[in-house]
């Protein structure tokens, strides 16, 4: 905002600005030579730095006075003229609540950055279904034999084994029915 309000009191303030071109004092004339030399300076890439200021502060006029810009701090006041005395007052500094909004919805941006790469990563899926190692019933020493039971991870992986068996079984009967429905309905169309 400071930049802006700079620009805008330089161009405000140019004295060659500030009469027609026809009328132009032969020292301003004398200048515009110079205004295309920046101009092509600036053509070539240099358009970061303005020129340089004459002193610490520059003047703009505007409809409450005058702005004092600070050429060192960046400072904006406003300067009035009250009871016949000028007083120059600082414009307050807006761009602290914005650039705070900004930064939370950057924070913003990148959390939800990471959510949706967690989420695009692929989803670790249960471990297929195997077989118990040994079928075999153990037999101890004596010649007794004793029967281990199935762990609960046995147990679980021959439920989800069961589990897509039995939907892919009923997926193929309902594929099957629409199949024989739709030949119907063909062999239906067909006939007349």
């Amino acid at each position: 905002m400071r930049t802006v309000m700079l620009i805008l009191a330089l161009a405000a303030g140019s004295p060659a600005r500030a009469q027609p071109p026809d009328k132009a004092p032969p020292a301003a004339q004398a200048a515009a030579p110079k205004v295309q030399d920046q101009m092509q300076a600036a053509d070539r890439g240099n358009l970061a730095m303005p020129p340089a200021p004459r002193g610490r502060y520059s003047f703009a006029p505007v409809d409450e006075g005058f702005l004092r810009l600070d050429h060192k701090s960046g400072e904006v006041a406003l300067c009035r003229s009250q009871s016949g005395s000028w007083s120059c007052a600082a414009v307050p500094d807006n761009t602290a609540a914005p650039q705070k909004e900004l930064d939370d919805l950057r924070d913003q941006v990148d959390a939800l950055k990471k959510e949706i790469a967690s989420l695009r990563e692929p989803q670790a899926s249960p471990p297929p279904p195997r077989p118990p190692g040994d079928l075999t019933p153990k037999t101890e020493g004596n010649g007794g034999m004793k029967m281990q039971l199935p762990s609960k991870e046995d147990l679980a992986r021959a439920r989800v084994f069961i589990e897509d068996t039995w939907r892919r079984l009923v997926e193929m009967i309902e594929n099957l029915q629409k199949d024989m429905i739709r030949k119907k309905g063909d062999s239906d169309v067909s006939r007349t």
